[in-house]
């Protein structure tokens, strides 16, 4: 027998493999698989019985491409721990490298994996818990939502009646999984159930307040979302004064950090909504980047804090009131984003490499204007992580503004399958640049090739604009049918891609009617709240004045501006409107001076703006409100600076 020496060093050991698994692991999920699959091998030597130390040498083999060599892992620990020996924890970790090989195969073992898992006879609750939680994610992952419910169901069946700290957490898990797999399956009521029974199981676990707070925001409801965060960031101080390294503390600080980067976003969407002038605005973006700072410092890894804080900046630059516009080639070179440039800086130097924080600093310099710099970081990217759709799609992007069509056409075709799975994003970008290129046939063979990807491997928003720009090429073609059958089609996914319905509405009114237009664009108006809403609001007003429905068209510029009142462009159109409507010229300047001075007073500084301030100012005869304009008009021409209004889109969606 051994003595308590043997046992104690023994146990030293057992405790140094599982620190050296832990850390192996933690270098695969932030990135350096190659280390962290070497590190993971060495823990595993010689303790093929331990199950942490076979769950990240299996995931270091996969993730490194040796699916074979993960397998071999999996044999030996098997066999080391006799039959019946894995332990939950275990199988699901497998499970997940298996589903991550993106093959048949791959799958059909990761399912019985799972089904191993929750049929082990020496499982406790919690565990059993764990297993069905795994197993309705993986069933998500692949579009089975009514077997992701079941197992969702079964999940809180396990641990019903189990009081224990760490059941309830389980168990608020999995009332947290099943809430998000409602909200994504519309089912908005019994959601918000789920997401409060997570709450009431667990309410010190930040992660539900921070899904929940989405799901919320999601649905319009930002005074909940806010709410929901206050109440969850009761719980992060602890996390965020903790410099432990342990497992249980880099959780905490990242889910602390997660609940900062949601509330920040938050804060900096409503601070660009700002209507009081740019004091009230400054303040709300303060508070906006207190909270991401607080994310970046309690978990520097956080690579969505850095991107979000990161876009609230271009955001600002671009005098944008929401995500989603038109910037125009023309101005796009004098946006100035030099403090989303630091950010992202900031990022990379926490996070070497990271290929997300490249990617969107690539982008940021295209914005700048440095399409040059921009290419050649891209290029880069796409020889570290050529099986990333989503850097292939960023250089074909960049290649196609530069006037390189066929090169932009070999990105967009290299990224849509070049992680072996369809990507739609880059298949709807191929069919639009073959599209533009006069290719119509090969666009078409493309869009119906995007028809066949799989539901669970795009969103709805994805599918929408997949849907869009193929009525695009049917209007263009002449095919009326086609055209207005695929635009409800992509209304019917993603209702709220304002997009959609401007160019429908645009559309029925030059080959239907009036009325068929304004039915489109009232539509637009009431659920078009992504991608260019104020455009909407816009078309539908001009539709009324041409009309002569003049006081529709006030009101509808009115609502617009009120919705929108960071969009210049929406301003001028009211206060060009207001010039054109009135028979007495000194009252149509007035009117319009009016909503040119309200309009200046929220939106950003606009050149167009101010120029037709200056002539409207200068025909009223008032010479000194003319050189006060002036200056300012001057100023802002030395300074070349626009405040256009959000991302680009092609000038030929909007005809």
């Amino acid at each position: 027998m051994r003595d308590e020496n043997d046992a104690s060093r023994d146990g030293d050991g057992a405790r140094t493999g599982a620190r050296a698994a832990a850390r192996a692991s933690w270098m695969i999920r932030n990135g350096r698989a190659v280390d962290g699959g070497r590190a993971a091998a060495r823990a595993f030597e010689g303790e093929e019985e331990d199950g942490g130390a076979a769950r990240a040498a299996a995931r270091g083999k996969f993730a490194n491409g040796d699916v074979e060599g993960g397998r071999e892992v999996m044999a030996a620990h098997r066999r080391a721990v006799g039959e019946g020996g894995v332990e939950v924890g275990t199988l699901c970790a497998w499970a997940r490298a298996e589903a991550s090989a993106g093959t048949r195969d791959g799958e059909r073992r990761a399912r019985a994996l799972l089904r191993e898992a929750t049929s082990a006879s020496n499982a406790s609750g919690r565990e059993m818990c764990d297993a069905w939680v795994a197993f309705g994610g993986h069933e998500m992952d692949h579009g089975r939502a009514d077997k992701a419910r079941r197992c969702y169901k079964s999940a809180l069946s396990a641990v019903e009646g189990d009081d224990a700290m760490k059941s309830r957490a389980s168990a608020a898990t999995a009332a947290h999984s099943w809430a998000r797999l409602e909200a994504q399956e519309r089912n908005p009521k019994l959601a918000r159930e789920l997401f409060a029974r997570a709450v009431e199981l667990c309410d010190s676990h930040v992660a539900n307040y921070t899904a929940w707070a989405a799901f919320e925001l999601s649905r319009g409801q930002s005074d909940q979302a806010r709410a929901l965060l206050e109440r969850g960031s009761a719980f992060c101080a602890r996390a965020e004064s903790s410099r432990g390294n342990s497992v249980e503390s880099r959780r905490a600080r990242s889910m602390a950090s997660a609940l900062y980067t949601s509330w920040g976003d938050l804060e900096g969407q409503r601070a660009l909504r700002v209507e009081e002038g740019e004091d009230a605005l400054d303040a709300a973006l303060e508070k906006s980047r207190a909270l991401f700072l607080r994310a970046s410092v309690a978990d520097k890894k956080n690579i969505s804090a850095w991107l979000k804080w990161s876009e609230l900046e271009k955001d600002v630059a671009r005098g944008n009131s929401h995500r989603g516009g038109v910037v125009t080639s023309a101005r796009r070179n004098t946006v100035s984003n030099r403090r989303q440039l630091e950010v992202l800086s900031e990022g990379l130097k926490a996070n070497p490499g990271d290929m997300r924080l490249e990617h969107a600093f690539a982008m940021a310099l295209k914005l700048n204007g440095d399409v040059e710099s921009a290419t050649k970081r891209l290029r880069r990217l796409s020889e570290r992580f050529p099986k990333s759709a989503h850097v292939w799609h960023a250089l074909g992007t960049v290649l196609q503004e530069s006037g390189d069509f066929q090169a932009a056409i070999d990105a967009f075709e290299r990224g849509s399958f070049a992680s072996g799975k369809p990507n739609l994003p880059c298949i709807t970008a191929a069919a639009a640049a073959e599209f533009h290129g006069g290719q119509h046939g090969r666009a078409r063979q493309l869009f119906v090739q995007g028809e066949s990807v799989p539901r669970h491997l795009s969103t709805r928003r994805e599918r929408a604009a997949h849907l869009r720009l193929w009525a695009l090429l049917e209007k263009r073609v002449g095919s009326e049918e086609m055209t207005r059958k695929l635009f409800l089609r992509a209304t019917s996914e993603d209702r709220a891609d304002a997009a959609t319905w401007l160019q429908w509405g645009q559309w029925e009114k030059r080959v239907n009617s009036v009325d068929a237009a304004r039915k489109v664009l009232k539509d637009g108006v009431r659920y078009g709240v992504n991608n260019g809403q104020y455009f909407v609001f816009q078309a539908l007003a001009t539709l009324e004045a041409e009309s002569n429905n003049d006081t529709a068209a006030r009101e509808l510029f009115a609502q617009g501006c009120a919705a929108h009142p960071r969009s210049a462009s929406l301003w001028l159109q009211w206060a060009l409107f207001e010039l054109s409507c009135e028979e007495n010229e000194r009252n149509a300047v007035g009117k319009s001076l009016s909503v040119i001075k309200k309009g200046v007073a929220r939106a950003p500084p606009h050149i167009p703006l101010l120029e037709l301030w200056l002539s409207l100012e200068r025909r009223s005869g008032d010479e000194d409100s003319a050189r006060a304009v002036e200056d300012r008009l001057n100023k802002l021409l030395s300074e070349q600076r626009y405040a256009p209004e959000g991302h680009e889109v092609k000038r030929n969606e909007r005809d």
